[in-house]
């Protein structure tokens, strides 16, 4: 055999041999990868369903342990007062619009109130689930199967029902029990006696929560519930795009749940094979009453198991054709001569590019290695004219960012790590009077501390800059130092980071001052022009307010003078005098209040029972106008650190505003809530709300809408002074013709804020 046939026989062997041995182990290990896969899909969507299965009733739980404390709902229990029990049932209906079952008892089971039933009296055991709670004193969460005649009782009998399927025989009758995943949660007084028990409960039947949200969760998962063998929750369709609610789990399935064993493996449901897991649903007294399935279609592994096996063995076919192929070329062309290409090549490696192949005339091996050899050398000149070019735009480049660095008017320095100069600002001198670099000094790899003249400026930097470094943020400073002439300046000076990209970790700092002090000076100006403005318009408007009540009572002594007036036109000038001096002695006393701010005395406060207290006092200014003041705060609200009293004022004046800014009839709502780590207080109204224009102004001292005498202006001013005394905000919002929203937010401890 010629040196031809070797090579194409040898290239085919160590082609051949490694590519079945690849096709083979691949398409096993992708086989049992997948088999793998699909149990390991399986009981995580197992582990999935229960999750979802028992979702609600730890919501449940979680409600009824907390209006098991409500004192309140103890002392309903001990009077048996049947209609505010269901009253209160039918309102947590509002919240858990899922639970079908909410039933009150006493300590011996006997029924007190129903949300679903009128009546009363009658025993609710739920084998035995409900004695054990109320014995044990603790909750139970247990799925049970109720009989029809408590489903009647309860109006549930029609939502149970389930026609049950053969898919051979057709229908074979109802299923008329339910399976119910129930809450038992006992009330007991203040001596940890038992009262009676909250009884909650999740109708199961026809309720295809946990196989839904399953599958909105983990697209293309399955999941059924069944009672016994009758599926009575589903997602799995039949052909007809019907669930298979009231079909039979298979025979071989139940025996085995029965046994109190989860089952893995294959079944056939509304003929279609699944991998399935079934896992038995156990009730309180450890009977098998059901169980819980997940499972994927099989054919899906199938078809994917087949797909890998084709494809693998088409891609090792073409690869084996291919090879046969190339080898054969590769051999015809591999024995023509390439020395004289070899003694190129290493001159091409030795520097000299100015050699050409000759290149032969063909469209062969040699002729095509030639060309690429021509191609090669030509654009390695290419390349090395490239390379002298960027060499060329990077001097240019690093030339006009130092012109742009040192065209900067300030003092600029790019900093290492151990605080050495990478990079200065060459004209800092005349930028900044605190640098001591000089025109054309080489201040690289100098140590920037010890650069620095001035002291002031040295103290505590070094940690300044490496705290930048460690935590990539930045920094600015503004110090009084004073320059090398001896003169104060102010000097602002900025560090921040070069990120280099891998989190916040930088390579470099930038450090960076500036001479503010002409500029503070401007600002100074311009701060004591404001104070100088702000100081004429309170005394515009606190003469404003004065003056009305003082000419007033200036034309009843005028009139008393000059006058003859009866006794009775005397007593209404001094009433009209009396009410103007309290006016002013109002003004002064609120004025007052807005310019001494009191710091406030903190105390625990529980802002829920203050509100109470003082919606209460309002009662004499809504009555005879059909204005309903509605409170609506929210439950388990701890108490905060605030100055009562302050507080209780701006409440009072906030709820006084919104009573009189409704015209006639209305709705004036009190709300509390935790926002974030704010205690936010709501006041809202629907009376004429305020002007655009005006809404930026209401909390300027004496700004007022209302008539004279009628308000000082000052009301509003003073609240935003106690709520940022508290550290605290105030926001309005407000539309003209609907109604206007105050909301006053204070802080809470981070601790109650977590909850």
């Amino acid at each position: 055999m010629n040196i031809g046939g070797k090579l194409i026989l040898s290239f085919l062997l160590v082609t051949l041999l490694p590519t079945v041995l690849i096709a083979f182990l691949t398409t096993t290990i992708i086989s049992n990868s997948k088999k793998d896969d699909a149990q390991e899909t399986i009981n995580n969507n197992l582990k999935a369903a229960w999750m979802q299965y028992y979702a609600r009733a730890y919501q449940m739980q979680y409600g009824m342990l907390q209006a098991s404390t409500e004192v309140y709902f103890k002392d309903a229990i001990i009077r048996k007062d049947k209609e505010f029990l269901r009253d209160q049932l039918k309102s947590w209906k509002k919240f858990r619009p899922y639970v079908d079952l909410w039933a009150v008892v006493d300590e011996k089971e006997r029924l007190i109130a129903s949300q679903n039933s009128p009546y009363s009296g009658v025993r609710m055991s739920f084998n035995g689930l409900v004695d054990t709670a109320l014995d044990k004193k603790t909750s139970f969460i247990s799925t049970e199967v109720v009989q029809n005649s408590v489903l009647v009782s309860e109006g549930l009998d029609g939502i149970a029902r389930i026609t049950i399927e053969s898919e051979k025989e057709g229908p074979k009758g109802e299923l008329k029990d339910g399976m119910m995943l129930l809450v038992v949660t006992p009330v007991m007084d203040e001596n940890d006696a038992v009262l009676g028990a909250i009884i909650s409960g999740d109708l199961i039947n026809n309720d295809n929560f946990v196989s839904d949200a399953l599958a909105d969760s983990i697209p293309g998962s399955l999941a059924t519930i069944a009672m016994n063998d009758v599926q009575i929750a589903t997602n799995v369709r039949q052909e007809s795009g019907l669930r298979t609610l009231g079909h039979l789990i298979p025979k071989e399935v139940v025996e085995a749940v029965n046994s109190n064993l989860s089952f893995r493996g294959e079944t056939a449901i509304a003929h279609q094979k699944y991998i399935t897991a079934f896992d038995p649903i156990i009730s309180y007294q450890g009977k098998i009453i059901g169980s819980l399935f997940v499972g994927v279609p099989k054919v899906k592994f199938v078809d994917l198991q087949y797909k890998n096996i084709k494809a693998v063995t088409g891609i090792a076919f073409i690869g084996l054709v291919m090879a046969a192929g190339v080898g054969s070329l590769i051999t015809y062309r591999i024995t023509r001569p390439i020395k004289a290409l070899k003694k190129k090549a290493q001159l091409v490696s030795s520097g000299n590019l100015d050699i050409k192949a000759q290149v032969k005339e063909g469209n062969d091996e040699l002729a095509d290695l030639e060309r690429t050899f021509d191609k090669m050398v030509i654009n390695l000149r290419d390349h090395e004219e490239k390379i002298g070019q960027s060499q060329v735009r990077l001097r240019q480049q690093k030339n006009l960012i130092e012109s742009i660095i040192n065209s900067l008017p300030y003092c600029l320095y790019v900093l290492e790590r151990n605080l050495s100069i990478a990079v200065w600002n060459r004209h800092a001198a005349q930028a900044c009077p605190v640098c001591k670099c000089e025109n054309g000094e080489d201040c690289y790899n100098l140590n920037f501390i010890g650069h620095l003249p001035n002291q002031e400026m040295k103290r505590g930097l070094d940690k300044i800059i490496n705290n930048v470094f460690e935590t990539g943020e930045p920094c600015q400073i503004e110090q009084k130092i004073t320059s090398k002439d001896g003169k104060d300046m102010m000097v602002r000076t900025s560090i921040f980071p070069i990120l280099s990209g891998r989190g916040r970790d930088a390579d470099y700092v930038v450090w960076m001052a500036e001479d503010i002090t002409k500029k503070k000076e401007l600002e100074a100006s311009i701060l004591a022009s404001e104070k100088l403005s702000a100081i004429g318009q309170l005394a515009a408007g606190i003469a404003h307010e004065v003056n009305n009540p003082l000419g007033g009572i200036l034309n009843c002594f005028y009139n008393f003078r000059n006058s003859r007036i009866s006794d009775e036109r005397k007593v209404e000038y001094l009433d009209f005098m009396e009410d103007g001096v309290k006016r002013v002695q109002n003004i002064v006393r609120q004025l007052l209040d807005f310019s001494q701010q009191h710091a406030p005395e903190l105390g625990l406060t529980d802002i829920n029972s203050m509100i109470e207290g003082i919606v209460p006092l309002f009662v004499h200014s809504i009555k005879g106008r059909d204005i309903r003041l509605v409170r609506n705060l929210g439950q388990g609200l701890p108490p905060i650190l605030v100055d009562k009293h302050q507080i209780e004022q701006i409440l009072v004046n906030l709820i006084l505003n919104a009573v009189q800014a409704l015209p006639g009839e209305g709705v004036i709502e009190v709300s509390t809530k935790f926002e974030g780590r704010w205690f936010c207080i709501q006041i809202a109204d629907n009376g004429c709300g305020i002007p655009p224009e005006n809404v930026s102004r209401i909390f300027d001292p004496f700004f007022t809408t209302k008539g004279v005498g009628k308000g000082t202006g000052l009301g509003l001013s003073v609240s935003r002074g106690i709520i940022e005394r508290h550290k605290g905000r105030i926001d309005v919002e407000s539309q003209v013709g609907n109604g206007t929203v105050f909301k006053v937010y204070l802080p809470i401890p981070s601790k109650e804020a977590a909850c």
